[in-house]
């Protein structure tokens, strides 16, 4: 590895440390060189604003590296399917990201909308992956002819509302196994009873033991 990307990945790693600690408007970016070991110039070569810094940071932990893979299986149900992928989010969020970034991350946007969208403009908020399977489904005659963006938006929305909110901003405790068993078979029940074509062989939406 070169030694310039070496340090752009130190000065990500020392901003991720910042911006957790202090907030995207508390952050000193005299305080992130230092903890780097970089001076400002280096800094600001590869980071022309403390703006695209946090949005660089916000790509590390939740974007790139840890998109959830999803692949279409014909073979199986679409229960079975989306449970695996909403195992796959639970473990990203709980455990490779943690609740105190996503607490971080939320409350600046919350705090500045400005930046919200800056974000939004560079990385966009689809879930590639998702819509990929969606089409798929429809494609094999398994979920309804609809278009998928609003299907995917309903169910983020469904495992959001159980899976992130209420811990984020209510401090829910996080569920246990058994209770994500639980919260995971009715989203997809609701989901599948809702777009899927009426027929039992391939919904089975039985619930897990």
């Amino acid at each position: 590895m070169k030694l310039s990307e070496q340090k752009r990945l130190a000065l990500i790693e020392a901003a991720k440390e910042e911006f957790t600690q202090f907030g995207f408007h508390a952050a000193n970016m005299d305080r992130v060189c230092e903890r780097a070991g970089t001076s400002k110039r280096t800094l600001y070569r590869h980071f022309t604003s403390k703006e695209l810094l946090f949005i660089e940071v916000i790509n590390l932990l939740v974007a790139q590296p840890h998109k959830v893979g999803f692949e279409y299986q014909s073979t199986r149900s679409l229960a079975d399917q989306l449970h695996d992928y909403f195992a796959a989010k639970i473990d990203l969020l709980y455990r490779t990201i943690g609740l105190d970034v996503l607490r971080m991350i939320v409350g600046e946007f919350v705090r500045d909308p400005a930046l919200t969208q800056q974000y939004l403009a560079l990385m966009g908020t689809q879930d590639t992956a998702l819509t990929a399977w969606l089409q798929a489904a429809i494609k094999d005659g398994k979920l309804i002819e609809k278009d998928v963006a609003p299907m995917a938006t309903t169910l983020m929305n469904l495992f959001h509302g159980q899976f992130l909110w209420p811990q984020l901003l209510a401090a829910v405790e996080l569920p246990d196994v058994k209770q994500q068993q639980i919260m995971m078979d009715e989203i997809i029940r609701v989901f599948v009873l809702s777009y899927g074509v009426s027929s039992p062989s391939h919904l089975s939406i039985e619930l897990k033991p």
